[in-house]
């Protein structure tokens, strides 16, 4: 069998599984889908990734300095950027130097109303922690965010430590249990996923025209998006985003996840015939150098959260995003 034959049948195997999957995915479903407000994805917020390079001697120095501004009881501090919604500082040790990485979340509404017109640059100057032993990073990165999903009843509080968020009743009794809790502790990752080079390297490439397509309101994907919010309450994934970083030495994903238990996580990911998650299994299994760094539990990644912190108002549905951000202006 020639290597064009070969590539024709594992691509046959997958959309045949995929099919297989989405089918008896439907046949189980005999609840039909109640309609519910508009989800939050990468349509209606962003979320942006700042790196700042950090003095491989200086790390103790660097760790107390973020202990002083409040360490994973930051709230204010790490949310210093107009109308920032979750916000997580994570220690980095993947590549040859240590890296301070920000992630941080903000409505496109609110982002709409920073001036300037280079939303990169205005939340590179809004890097929460100013220190001497920390240099802008020094390689050249073209990052974009391909998805950003939000759990429709996410805690507005949060604390660093997991205890699940209870998934049952509908999504209104869900909303309000969240609100009588003023504290949900969470787990969160950030994880870096190379890319094998070639197709896996192409197929990333289209997919973030997909997504710019998705995040310009080109292009609905409302079955898609209603599967995805499924595998959210599932999983009790409060907050998630894949971003994608071309760099000179290849392509690699950064995978963001806010949940209340990481376990459960995996427990709900394998568990179900949900074709976002079977999908995905397929795809990541095939074009990753090393799979098991996402698709396996527990995580083993180089990178340490130190610091996360949540708007006390942050939004949960698409209606929402508008309001926040004119809120946080008027402060």
């Amino acid at each position: 069998m020639n290597r064009h034959v070969r590539r024709v049948v594992r691509a046959g195997l997958v959309l045949g599984a995929v099919i297989a999957g989405v089918v008896a995915y439907r046949r189980l479903r005999t609840r039909p889908t109640q309609r519910e407000p508009e989800p939050i994805t990468e349509r209606h917020s962003g979320a942006f990734l700042v790196r700042r390079r950090c003095e491989p001697d200086r790390l103790e120095d660097v760790r107390d300095a973020v202990e002083r501004h409040g360490g994973t009881s930051a709230d204010e501090w790490l949310l210093a950027l107009e109308g920032a919604s979750t916000a997580s500082l994570f220690l980095d040790r993947t590549g040859d130097d240590p890296e301070l990485v920000w992630y941080v979340e903000v409505p496109w509404a609110a982002v709409e109303q920073w001036d300037g017109d280079d939303p990169e640059t205005t939340v590179a100057a809004a890097f929460p922690l100013t220190h001497e032993a920390l240099d802008d990073a020094d390689e050249p990165v073209d990052r974009e965010l391909l998805v950003h999903a939000v759990h429709p009843s996410r805690p507005r509080r949060t604390v660093v430590d997991a205890v699940a968020l209870e998934g049952t009743g509908d999504a209104l009794e869900r909303e309000a249990q969240a609100d009588r809790t003023a504290d949900r502790s969470v787990d969160v990752e950030l994880v870096r996923m190379d890319l094998e080079s070639g197709v896996p390297e192409r197929f990333a490439d289209w997919f973030a025209a997909l997504s710019r397509n998705v995040t310009d309101g080109e292009l609905r994907l409302n079955r898609i998006e209603a599967w995805s919010i499924e595998m959210l309450e599932a999983e009790d994934m409060f907050t998630e985003s894949i971003f994608l970083e071309r760099r000179p030495d290849g392509y690699s994903l950064l995978g963001y996840m806010e949940t209340a238990e990481m376990a459960r996580v995996y427990d709900a990911y394998y568990d179900t015939w949900n074709p976002v998650a079977r999908a995905s299994e397929l795809v990541l299994g095939r074009v990753l150098v090393d799979p098991a760094v996402i698709l396996e539990y527990p995580l083993e990644t180089d990178v340490e959260l130190l610091a996360h912190a949540t708007n006390p108002d942050r939004p949960r549905r698409a209606s929402a995003c508008e309001r926040f951000s004119s809120e946080s202006s008027a402060e």
